[in-house]
């Protein structure tokens, strides 16, 4: 039986670029179009199992997500044009923790 979240919620810190994929979405600019109708569809599958989300082994999660949110749990999402959305479990919630790109992704997880 899949884990299902009380609530699914987005941490401030990734609120603006989420808001700025919703943008571009809203005004028909790709990449951000993609990513977009990818995130619905995603947030549709975390909603019904909370631990969907590829698994970064506790020893491969970024210390500043450590340090900056106390993660000891990180799911990553893998998106279009190679964006990635991160988020963890807290008791029965989901936090949305980030949405970075193929750079922003390499470089924390060298980090």
């Amino acid at each position: 039986m899949p884990f299902r979240p009380t609530s699914v919620v987005v941490h401030p810190a990734a609120e603006e670029h989420l808001s700025r994929i919703a943008e571009d979405a809203r005004v028909g600019r790709q990449p951000g179009q993609a990513i977009w109708k990818s995130l619905r569809a995603a947030m549709v599958r975390i909603k019904n199992d909370g631990q969907w989300g590829e698994v970064i082994p506790s020893s491969s999660i970024p210390r500043g997500y450590v340090r900056d949110f106390g993660v000891t749990n990180l799911y990553c999402i893998d998106l279009p044009s190679f964006h990635r959305r991160f988020y963890t479990i807290r008791d029965r919630d989901i936090i949305v923790l980030g949405l970075v790109d193929h750079l922003e992704y390499d470089r924390l997880m060298k980090a």
